[in-house]
């Protein structure tokens, strides 16, 4: 087949999105699949628009002239005016698969209705748990956004959404087109759990980490909510003052949250990694015990995921579609949104508890294994092939 991608946020941006459009791109390719990514341009960096930065990866990346939003640092807006159009008309897809709602997205609408290619919808985010970043939190705000996420979801011919409570919600919206639970990968070949103790020594040792460790991992940004992963840290080592708080990732919140790091004289025990890849991220993440997150608004977070397959048992909250992979008292424990004494309290049962927190890892490894790259690049194959068969 031939499949052209279209995605408003594409690496070298760091979220979730990003990371699942990339490795579908990869994992079709590898089925022996000719594939074209449209996403955005990466203002004046040369060297991150480069069409060949990704050829080693066997697709082919157009990227769409863009301006930067101000409400949203790092990402940016494609102008209505591009060569994407003639670029689809002369790769000629059997089918597009669209992963944003925005610029990128309705570039493609028109195009594909005019050339009668079959859309696959993916919707990843609840994008209404972001409008009071923007400053855009009111009820007639939600409803405008949800009209008009809706109004392009229906344009396509099935919808995906990574968790049945966003897919509930769309339908409770309005959704009016058929619609599919298809889950977030995750790279469980990168993503492996520690399997003896003197190897866990020496990860951490390489971080300067004496006894037990906490991760959070992903887009440092403030609707992740990371302020209360660092507020139950707090917690934690007024009981346990050797344990360390590893949190893996950069973004716009790094120094607000630096500042409440040393606000709360905690500096020596927080690390800050910044941006890591691959081995070098692996080896963070499993340097620790724990993966905590306080986000009250994933979907299905590949981070989180990625913990899993790592062999960390989680420490979350109860919201959205956060429960869906987390099951409390089974690969990890659900707190309150907002609640850091609760996460706090049951961060703290873990380390306490050897045979628990071994339990949980070894729970969290099999769920996520059914999510593996192969696997769920296999099973989007099979819905191309369903929907190019109607």
């Amino acid at each position: 087949m031939k499949i052209a991608i279209f995605s408003d946020t594409f690496p070298p941006q760091i979220n979730g999105v990003a990371n699942v459009v990339y490795k579908s791109a990869v994992e079709l390719v590898k089925l022996g699949h000719e594939v074209l990514v449209f996403t955005i341009s990466n203002g004046s960096d040369d060297k991150m628009n480069d069409p060949e930065l990704f050829k080693a990866d066997g697709f082919e990346l157009n990227r769409i002239t863009s301006v930067p939003i101000p409400v949203y640092p790092g990402f940016r807006f494609a102008l209505p005016i591009n060569n994407a159009i003639v670029k689809l008309r002369k790769f000629k897809p059997d089918i597009i698969h669209t992963h944003t709602p925005f610029s990128v997205g309705w570039s493609l609408i028109g195009p594909a209705k005019l050339f009668h290619i079959p859309v696959v919808g993916t919707h990843h985010t609840f994008y209404d748990q972001y409008l009071k970043h923007a400053h855009l939190d009111y009820d007639w705000v939600k409803k405008l956004s949800w009209s008009y996420t809706l109004d392009y979801y229906n344009r396509c011919d099935i919808v995906l959404s990574p968790s049945r409570s966003l897919a509930e919600e769309l339908q409770k919206h309005g959704l009016k087109k058929p619609f599919e639970i298809f889950s977030n990968s995750v790279d469980t070949n990168l993503f492996q759990p520690v399997l003896d103790n003197e190897s866990k020594k020496k990860l951490k040792k390489s971080w300067n980490i004496d006894g037990k460790s906490l991760a959070y991992m992903g887009r440092v940004s403030y609707e992740k909510s990371i302020d209360i992963v660092i507020m139950a840290f707090n917690e934690v080592i007024k009981k346990n003052p050797v344990t360390k708080l590893m949190i893996i990732g950069d973004g716009p919140e790094r120094d607000n949250l630096e500042k409440l790091v040393s606000k709360l004289n905690i500096q020596d025990n927080v690390i800050f990694t910044g941006f890591l890849q691959k081995e070098e991220l692996v080896n963070a993440l499993l340097a620790t015990d724990i993966f905590l997150t306080a986000s009250k608004t994933e979907n299905m977070p590949v981070a989180v995921m990625e913990g899993m397959a790592a062999g960390l048992p989680i420490v979350a909250v109860d919201a959205l579609g956060t429960p869906e992979i987390v099951k409390d008292g089974v690969n990890g424990f659900l707190t309150q949104p907002d609640d850091y004494m609760e996460m706090a309290e049951k961060t703290l049962q873990l380390l306490k508890d050897e045979e628990t927190s071994r339990k949980f890892a070894k729970a969290s490894i099999e769920f996520s294994s059914n999510f593996s790259q192969e696997n769920m690049g296999k099973a989007l194959e099979k819905i191309y092939l369903k929907l190019l068969s109607n």
